[in-house]
């Protein structure tokens, strides 16, 4: 199920789960399709953010924008995910066996962000690294700076 028009939508049934972590427990934040769609979940409804392409070894991670996509990373056969942006093709985390997805790499120390629970588990801890948290950071540092 593809939602090119951006539109809330039913949650799809073929979907890997993606859960942030807070300081409350975890939080469902988004799903991978078995086709590879991203999506944002409110509710019991879905929204397209972006998408996995396979890869040679993995998955290549693409970001929605207003007039196209931008890719944002990548995730290699076994779980390590690369950003393209944020550390300049640096690893960010990885995806631990037990579907535990780490934050961290050089620069960061390791910190567990979240989880992951379904078949396409590589592609949804890359969109919770490369998509999911970084949006997060961002609205967190635009309300700060409006206080």
């Amino acid at each position: 199920m593809t939602n090119s028009a951006n539109e809330w939508v039913p949650l799809p049934e073929d979907r890997t789960d993606i859960y942030k972590s807070t300081r409350f427990g975890e939080s469902r934040v988004g799903s991978v399709d078995a086709d590879g769609v991203i999506y944002t979940i409110r509710y019991e409804t879905a929204r397209r953010i972006g998408r996995a392409q396979p890869h040679a070894d993995g998955f290549r991670i693409f970001r929605d924008t207003r007039h196209d996509e931008k890719e944002v990373g990548n995730v290699d056969v076994h779980g390590g995910v690369f950003s393209y942006g944020l550390f300049e093709g640096g690893e960010l985390g990885w995806l631990d066996p037990d579907g535990v997805v780490v934050q961290g790499g050089l620069i960061l120390g390791e910190e567990e962000v979240g989880r992951v629970d379904g078949p396409m588990d590589r592609a949804a801890a890359a969109a919770l690294l490369l998509i999911f948290l970084p949006e997060d950071a961002e609205e967190n540092r635009k309300m700060t700076q409006r206080e």
